[in-house]
C-alpha cells in the first residue's frame, strides 16, 4: 500500500479506483498503522478565511415554503371550520 491519507482512500473508493473490500483492508492497515506509531500524521496547516467579517449568510427558503404553505392552508381549514360551526347554529 503506498502512503495515503483516509481522504485519499475514501476519495479513490468513490470514484471506482479501488472496489469495497480493498477499501476496507487498506483503511484497517491504515488506521492500526497510525495507532501503533508507523506513520507519522502531519498536523493540517488552516489558514481561516481573511474576510470573515463581511462574508454573507444565504438563507435556504426553498426548505420552509412547503411548512409555510402547510400552515397557511390549516389556517384557512381552520377558520373555514370555525366560520360554518357559527353558521350552523
Amino acid at each position: 500500500m503506498k502512503n495515503k491519507s483516509l481522504s485519499q482512500l475514501v476519495r479513490d473508493y468513490s470514484t471506482g479506483e479501488i472496489n469495497e473490500r480493498e477499501y476496507r483492508e487498506m483503511r484497517t492497515k491504515l488506521i492500526q498503522d497510525i495507532v501503533v506509531g508507523n506513520i507519522i500524521i502531519e498536523k493540517i496547516k488552516y489558514i481561516p478565511p481573511a474576510n470573515q467579517k463581511n462574508r454573507k449568510i444565504i438563507i435556504n427558503l426553498q426548505n420552509k415554503r412547503p411548512l409555510f404553505i402547510a400552515i397557511s392552508v390549516l389556517g384557512i381549514i381552520s377558520i373555514l371550520l370555525i366560520i360554518g360551526v357559527f353558521t350552523l347554529r
